[in-house]
């Protein structure tokens, strides 16, 4: 859904989601210094998120725990990498692809957070971006890797 202007490198979304309800956090609302946005902002962010709120069933770790095409190097976006997504193969239609990464009309978890109780996430029904509790359990994750 992205590539650099060599056309070497970009971001690839996992073919599909890899949940359709599941909360930012693990129970604890804690700043856990995922604040970065930009390319290749979520997979620092998805390492901190993960280091400070440790194992369990939350956004991050389930995209770091995904070995889709036998690759483990998945993760959760951030804000700007989720809105690439929304517009190039999501609703947002950008490139005149159509939803051809089977995008739900649902909210979608970024990795970019916003305070200790609120982390960004996109509703890809009309690309808007909004900041809600890491503790909504009801959005949908969709991991990505760079190559």
């Amino acid at each position: 859904f992205y590539l650099d202007a060599s056309g070497c490198h970009g971001l690839i979304s996992a073919p599909s989601d890899q949940s359709s309800g599941i909360p930012w956090y693990n129970g604890s609302y804690t700043v856990t210094n995922a604040v970065r946005d930009g390319i290749g902002a979520g997979e620092f962010n998805t390492e901190r998120i993960i280091a400070n709120q440790g194992p369990g069933n939350y956004a991050a770790q389930v995209c770091a725990n995904y070995q889709g095409s036998n690759y483990g190097d998945w993760y959760l976006p951030s804000k700007h990498e989720l809105n690439l997504m929304y517009q190039n193969i999501g609703q947002g239609n950008a490139l005149g692809l159509g939803n051809v990464g089977g995008f739900a009309n649902n909210f979608y978890w970024s990795s970019s957070e916003y305070d200790i109780n609120i982390a960004w996430d996109q509703l890809f029904s009309n690309g808007l971006q909004y900041a809600d509790g890491k503790n909504f359990s009801f959005y949908y994750v969709r991991a990505v890797r760079a190559f």
